[in-house]
């Protein structure tokens, strides 16, 4: 029978699989599977968390930094250690996926790699757009009849080294790292000593603004302290970015929008729409 035929199997009668990730020893092993989905534009999947693993040392294995992975995952910020079987979501570049199988392969070194189908995506913008992949590989490889997904099908891509994503497969540096990083410290240091409000609702940003003032982290906001840093949570992206208020919101935008965010946040915080859903925290 094929691999992808049998991991599929798996995937489907035994749910274990599809988060058990490592060991108290090692964070991969041959028995692993990794299962991706898109976020925010970016490909991710789901390390769960086994006993002695440290924030730390995943990080480092997958080729992250603590900020990195702070992004992906802003519940860890609270400074609270992970617990065993906390799924913590890992970023996956394509130059980490072995998508063809070398000579000296061996699948003792490596662990499959699957794509999860969601609503809307197709063969096309699967194998072309995410992994760059003729596509004739992906339906051979997946025994794919008349080109035809379904929501929530695996689709055998590749394979990861067990021994994780060295940080030179990576392109670091963004909005995630540097000035989003020192922004988020200043409101973690601020915190004791001031009071925290929440507040939810729509954001807008010039989706098609073509000037040059898009690339820095601000926002305009109408009850934080102008100046203050404020958290923008994106709760269908997971993701929080820090912006600094430098401004009131004008009076031409809607009642109901909240905030009103650069370009590079709203396209870190994962949006595609001009309004979008978020959730704040800021200090008074």
């Amino acid at each position: 029978m094929n691999q992808a035929i049998l991991w599929m199997a798996a995937w489907l009668f035994s749910p274990i699989l599809l988060l058990a990730t490592g060991d108290s020893l090692h964070y991969l092993t041959p028995k692993d599977t990794i299962f991706l989905s898109l976020s925010g534009g970016e490909k991710v999947f789901e390390h769960r968390i086994e006993r002695k693993q440290t924030l730390f040392s995943l990080a480092k294995f997958y080729g992250l930094s603590l900020e990195e992975l702070y992004f992906y995952n802003p519940e860890l910020a609270s400074g609270q250690g992970p617990s065993p079987g906390q799924c913590i979501r890992i970023p996956i570049p394509n130059r980490a996926i072995l998508r063809y199988q070398p000579p000296d392969f061996s699948r003792w070194k490596y662990v499959p790699v699957f794509y999860v189908v969601q609503h809307g995506e197709t063969l096309y913008r699967i194998s072309r757009e995410y992994f760059k992949m003729p596509i004739d590989t992906i339906v051979k490889r997946n025994y794919i009849v008349n080109n035809q997904l379904s929501v929530g099908q695996p689709l055998h891509i590749g394979w990861m080294n067990i021994q994780g994503i060295p940080d030179s497969l990576r392109t670091h540096g963004g909005i995630m790292s540097g000035s989003n990083s020192e922004l988020g410290r200043v409101y973690r240091q601020e915190t004791p000593f001031k009071k925290e409000f929440t507040q939810q609702g729509a954001a807008q940003w010039p989706k098609f603004d073509k000037s040059n003032t898009g690339g820095g982290l601000y926002a305009l906001h109408n009850h934080a302290p102008l100046q203050s840093v404020i958290a923008v949570t994106n709760p269908m992206t997971r993701r929080t970015i820090y912006v600094r208020v430098l401004g009131r919101i004008p009076d031409w935008y809607e009642q109901k929008v909240i905030v009103v965010l650069s370009p590079s946040v709203a396209r870190a915080l994962g949006a595609i729409d001009p309004s979008f859903f978020v959730q704040l925290r800021y200090l008074k």
